[in-house]
């Protein structure tokens, strides 16, 4: 009997980014009740061999290391574990998934782990914008300032058709502060600081203003602080929940849950 593919989570690219996948693919599981029927999860979070990724693409600050090298180096040990098993495996940082990271990345962990087929987080965000929203409507996207300065969100909306928006440039440092501000950071912090919390809800406030259809969490660390599937009329997306749903279907498609299924249609369907 051929064993059901493992799923590999990348963590270890935001404090409770491999974390909030793991939680998010139990979540979306239909189970029997029992342990053994979930699906088997290799989940490696090691923060000190994958730098600073929005670090490195404002800087290429080549001394504090590769991101695309340090995660593939993961993976590499992570082949080895595996065996013959096969597996699909995605990487919980928006930021990561920028092309001068994530194509390097992609392109070792085809080399070197053939048994690892990598799932891309933005592209499976992108299929439900598809899905539920007209070309033309403006998109909005909260992330750090190198995902943002990366050009990934906004490259793939227009080329599908839509509008991104993104809160103004002198506001964009108080929404990176959000994220890594040492004393009130969602990343220094196990639960986000009120003052986070504001923030962020404050950006998404304002995109909604602006004409947002919806908005985009484009950081693992923001729907930790912003908890909720709508704001002002916009539909808040989650990238993480649909590369959970993602990684279920792609192991066993009869295992993504009923009320998964229900949350995809009512998220493309505001």
């Amino acid at each position: 009997m051929k064993q059901e593919a493992v799923i590999i989570i990348g963590g270890g690219v935001g404090p409770m980014a491999g974390l909030a996948l793991h939680q998010k693919i139990i979540e979306n599981t239909l189970s029997d009740g029992s342990d053994q029927s979930h699906i088997c999860v290799h989940h490696y979070s090691c923060p000190a061999l994958v730098p600073d990724r929005t670090a490195w693409l404002i800087r290429n600050d080549e001394l504090a290391g590769d991101p695309a090298i340090g995660m593939a180096n993961i993976f590499g040990n992570a082949a080895k574990a595996l065996g013959e098993r096969q597996a699909v495996a995605g990487i919980p940082c928006n930021t990561f998934h920028a092309a001068p990271i994530f194509d390097r990345f992609t392109s070792l962990i085809n080399k070197n782990c053939n048994n690892i087929r990598i799932i891309n987080m933005l592209h499976e965000t992108m299929a439900v914008i598809k899905s539920g929203f007209k070309e033309g409507s403006k998109i909005g996207v909260l992330s750090t300032t190198g995902t943002r300065q990366s050009g990934v969100y906004h490259k793939l909306l227009q080329n599908a058709g839509y509008e991104a928006i993104f809160v103004p440039e002198l506001e964009q440092e108080a929404l990176h502060s959000s994220i890594y501000d040492k004393k009130w950071g969602i990343k220094a912090t196990a639960k986000p600081s009120q003052k986070a919390v504001d923030t962020v809800k404050d950006m998404a406030k304002l995109l909604v203003k602006e004409g947002a259809m919806a908005v985009i969490l484009a950081c693992t660390e923001l729907p930790l602080a912003l908890k909720t599937d709508s704001i002002q009329g916009a539909v808040v997306i989650d990238p993480v929940l649909y590369l959970a749903m993602a990684l279920i279907r792609e192991v066993n498609p009869e295992k993504l849950a009923p009320h998964a299924k229900q949350k995809a249609v009512k998220r493309q369907n505001p």
